[in-house]
């Protein structure tokens, strides 16, 4: 195939496997995938990339030379984070509050927990400290909530707290002093000291990372940003390098936590802004697809081997989780909201023995050993060796049958570990572990749309990840959605996301105020904030014609700790407008705590402002197919036994190639689509519809 100029090559570097997604400028999709090397993230994507160019029989350089665009997700932040490999970290605050990120808040135990690790009280604590307490330095100095300065800042006793820490061994240095994010002068003062006297070491000052207010999230997030950024630096350098070696002629963009892309220059130094660059990227891409399907409401689930991923699309726009949990600390930095449990391929089942009940997850077995079928040592059952069982999943044809599967060593080891102990045939113990797992899933989305004050039947559900085809008509029934859609490109879905996400940039400031608020004050601030955005987006080649800003406030009631963003209207704000916002405000916090919630009486609280800019990338339409006869008999490649429970058990069920089917087909279950990466389960009562698009449209 003859790659043009206009070619979009997007990477999702996860946890097991690297996606990769080439778009054509004829709109093209083109897939590559290589398993990921956490030593040299890099390494990983560079292989993706060759899957990819062999798949358009192209090479590596022709590929990359001819690519205008070049996106990443990447999880070297978050794998130094999981795995606690980031940089040496000392933190210098003001004087008498070097225990706060020790002491941290009580909700710390609990936090990033599900409803199972919750239950067991006895074992909660709260993180490991990123930062030991003798790596933390007070610093004689203090201002006060208006800005003013009450205590001088001691700069010589800044620079000997600087200069033990560097005798300590530190590799980086965060900063966050109280009330920095309206006075950040002497944050300033002490970074530029560091930065002067210590060009070696790597800084994070809160006014930079997170100017916002709530002192222990502030600091909480500088601090993380301090830590992982080293490690992520490093990794993103080594890409950047390996990429310009091959011809890459434009700077690759890294995507972020918040839904956009950035610069590689911009992400070095702010790698807090990339933990969830992977999830979000599916999020984004539900989003753009949803927009095309006509779905501006999209639930999206993503099954891979350990995690169960929901996010949510409403009105088109990703919620917004501004205070997100990161290896057990809060942060202050808005992140496109994705929920998580341990269920997905590799989650293992399990006995109660108090009990004797059947649990899956949320441990898993991973990639090594991974499930027994796999036959490399995993002897425990997890729910890829019942999918196998129950014929759901082709052993011959598991990742295009690059890695065939066991299925005697899947039945041994369920029937070793739950058929016998619980007295069932091996059908109904694999049965029992898919449904079980399929309840958990549904339980999440139900917890993250009707515990929002959603209805999921105004959603449809996007089923993507290499496991969520085989699943989503269990869930998708049991919460009830408007429709169920499994995109073509299901298996790489994060990096199809990525692909199309475009530039974002996102400003933060507090000024706790209380209505009713001062107009010319908002506008003095917004006018800063989008001042500040408009300047990053230009760094980033953004005309101010090609960017969209978006407003947004935090209001809450007195004495209430949580907030509620509520978007801000464009342009110069008037006294009137203050009026609506108020209303939206009570209409959100109605939907999320329920009637008669309201208490207009306690009074309103603003405490935050962001805005955030969308610079909008030029990239190619998608190849549209023209629609053709329903009949998809070409597709079909014969059938085997399927266990369903609505069947009572097994039944022939047809098997198709995903490959082969072409826009109109319709597929009747019961029935199994397997792809090159991934397969679809059509159960006795739905259809599967094949749209334009190459999508999976299925209804019962």
């Amino acid at each position: 195939m003859t790659l043009g100029k206009g070619t979009v090559i997007a990477v999702d570097s996860g946890g097991t496997f690297t996606d990769c997604v080439v778009l054509d400028e004829h709109g093209r999709v083109t897939v590559g995938k290589a398993p990921s090397t956490p030593h040299d993230f890099s390494a990983g994507v560079i292989d993706s990339v060759a899957s990819a160019a062999a798949a358009l029989g192209s090479t590596l350089e022709e590929l990359v030379g001819c690519s205008d665009l070049f996106t990443l997700g990447t999880t070297a932040a978050t794998n130094a984070l999981l795995t606690r490999t980031g940089s040496r970290v000392g933190l210098i605050t003001t004087k008498g509050h070097e225990d706060a990120l020790i002491v941290g808040r009580t909700i710390q135990k609990a936090a990033g927990l599900n409803t199972a690790e919750l239950t067991n009280l006895a074992r909660l604590e709260k993180a490991d400290p990123i930062v030991p307490r003798h790596l933390i330095r007070g610093v004689t100095e203090r201002t006060d909530y208006k800005g003013a300065v009450i205590v001088p800042l001691n700069l010589d006793e800044a620079r000997q707290a600087v200069a033990a820490l560097v005798e300590a061994g530190v590799e980086a240095i965060a900063i966050s002093f109280l009330w920095s994010f309206i006075n950040p002068s002497h944050e300033r003062a002490v970074t530029e000291l560091i930065r002067s006297e210590h060009p070696e070491l790597d800084v994070s000052a809160s006014n930079e990372v997170a100017p916002v207010i709530k002192e222990y999230e502030r600091g909480a997030t500088t601090m993380l940003n301090a830590y992982l950024s080293g490690t992520t630096d490093l990794s993103i350098s080594a890409l950047e390098v390996r990429l310009a070696g091959y011809g890459l002629r434009r700077s690759p963009l890294v995507m972020q936590s918040s839904g956009g892309v950035t610069s590689t220059a911009k992400a070095k130094g702010h790698a807090i802004r990339l933990v969830a660059s992977g999830p979000a990227g599916g999020v984004v891409g539900a989003a753009a697809l949803g927009q095309v399907l006509g779905f501006p409401n999209v639930i999206t689930t993503d099954v891979g081997g350990t995690s169960f991923d929901v996010g949510l699309v409403v009105d088109g726009d990703p919620l917004v989780n501004g205070r997100p949990v990161f290896g057990k600390y809060h942060t202050v930095l808005p992140v496109t909201d994705v929920a998580s449990i341990g269920a997905g391929g590799g989650s293992i089942a399990w006995i109660e023995r108090a009990t004797m009940q059947l649990k899956v997850g949320p441990q898993s077995a991973g990639a090594v050993p991974g499930p027994a079928c796999y036959g490399a040592g995993g002897e425990q059952p997890t729910v890829t060796d019942a999918n196998v069982v129950l014929g759901r999943v082709n052993p011959e044809s598991f990742l295009g049958g690059a890695r065939p599967l066991d299925p005697e060593l899947a039945k041994r080891a369920i029937v070793d570990k739950i058929a016998e102990p619980l007295g069932l045939s091996v059908a109904e113990a694999a049965l029992g572990i898919v449904e079980i797992l399929d309840a958990r899933m549904a339980d999440l989305v139900r917890r993250e749309t009707i515990g929002r004050g959603y209805d999921p039947a105004d959603f449809a559900l996007f089923a993507f990840g290499g496991a969520g085809p085989l699943h989503v008509c269990a869930y998708g029934r049991d919460v009830g959605v408007k429709a169920i859609v499994v995109p073509a490109n299901a298996s790489v879905f994060s990096a199809f996301g990525i692909a199309g996400a475009d530039v974002v940039a996102v400003a933060q400031a507090s000024d706790p105020m209380i209505a009713p608020f001062d107009v010319e004050r908002l506008n003095t601030l917004y006018d800063r904030l989008e001042a500040d955005v408009a300047a990053d987006l230009e760094a980033d080649g953004i005309a101010p014609g090609d960017a969209t800003l978006l407003r947004e406030i935090e209001l809450r009631y007195r004495g209430q700790v949580h907030e509620v963003r509520v978007p801000v209207p464009q342009g110069r704000l008037e006294p009137g407008d203050l009026d609506k916002l108020i209303a939206e405000f009570e209409a959100r916090y109605t939907r999320r705590y329920g009637r008669g919630t309201v208490h207009s009486q306690a009074g309103i609280e603003a405490r935050t402002y962001a805005v955030r800019g969308i610079g909008h990338l030029m990239k190619p339409e998608l190849a549209c197919d023209t629609p053709g006869d329903a009949d998809a008999h070409e597709a079909r490649v014969g059938e085997r036994d399927v266990v369903f429970r609505e069947l009572s058990g097994a039944a022939p069920a047809g098997v198709y190639r995903w490959e082969r089917l072409r826009s109109g087909h319709v597929v009747s279950g019961p029935a199994v689509i397997e792809g090159e990466l991934t397969s679809a389960l059509v159960p006795p009562d739905y259809t599967a519809r094949v749209d334009a698009l190459g999508n999976l449209i299925l209804a019962r």
